[in-house]
């Protein structure tokens, strides 16, 4: 995977675009490409010349958790409390 920019901007940007798509189908390529984006950052992180990427990692998992399991949809958040709480 080819990362253009910081491993910073990379994340802000796929955070981003994941919660403009909340609520409306994705293609699986744009979904694996933000998994994508997560691992290397986690790479990254783990070397000895990281930024500080912790939180916007955090935020990314937790944006993509909220990606339904095998859809390509993105759920919306309030859906998402909503089918816990059940």
């Amino acid at each position: 995977m080819k990362i253009d920019g910081s491993i910073r901007s990379n994340l802000i940007s796929a955070i981003s675009s994941v919660r403009r798509w909340r609520g409306r189908r994705v293609h699986k390529e744009t979904i694996a490409y933000w998994h994508e984006v997560l691992e290397h950052g986690r790479r990254v992180a783990a070397g000895p010349l990281s930024e500080p990427i912790g939180e916007l990692l955090a935020e990314l998992e937790n944006e993509l958790a909220l990606t339904k399991k095998g859809t390509t949809e993105v759920r919306n958040y309030a859906d998402s409390k909503l089918r816990a709480s059940r």
